[in-house]
């Protein structure tokens, strides 16, 4: 039996990925011990929604690591598509603002990869992002802040009609 990762040297059978590795292949990720194993529950989740997003807009989703602006369905606002650390999809407005007058739970920080991390009750610099959500006009218009009221009603003014 040849190894999977490599097809050269023999392989020895691993039962918990499923495969064969030589011993070269199944140390190599043993000088990385930061990395976190990936479950393959959460690469099916993410594949399922992907595949569920692709086919109810007729449209790829979106790379993480390239995202560019979009518009919201719903309202035709600009934002952005960024993915979650939990594998969903979020649109988030464009630009910075203060973390004061943003309520904890809808403050979202884009790391360098892409990905959208909920900041909470967390404060570590003076700026978050907002979710596209909680200020898109086709939904509710929020109470708990008035700069999110504020950028709800603007994008009710940008509406097309």
């Amino acid at each position: 039996m040849h190894c999977d990762a490599c097809a050269g040297q023999p392989g020895r059978w691993i039962a918990s990925p499923g495969m064969a590795h030589c011993g070269t292949c199944e140390r190599a990720g043993a000088g990385h011990p930061s990395r976190d194993p990936v479950l393959l529950g959460d690469v099916l989740a993410t594949a399922s929604d992907a595949l569920a997003y692709a086919d109810r807009t007729g449209r790829t989703v979106p790379d993480a690591r390239t995202t560019g602006g979009t518009t919201c369905d719903a309202c035709g606002a600009e934002a952005e598509w960024h993915r979650t650390i939990r594998g969903r999809w979020i649109l988030i407005e464009p630009g910075d603002w203060p973390i004061a007058p943003i309520p904890p739970g809808k403050r979202w920080r884009i790391a360098g990869d892409g990905t959208a991390v909920n900041l909470g009750r967390a404060s570590p610099s003076d700026t978050c992002r907002i979710s596209h959500f909680d200020v898109c006009p086709t939904n509710p218009s929020p109470s708990d802040s008035p700069t999110m009221l504020a950028l709800w009603r603007r994008n009710t003014q940008r509406r097309p009609s």
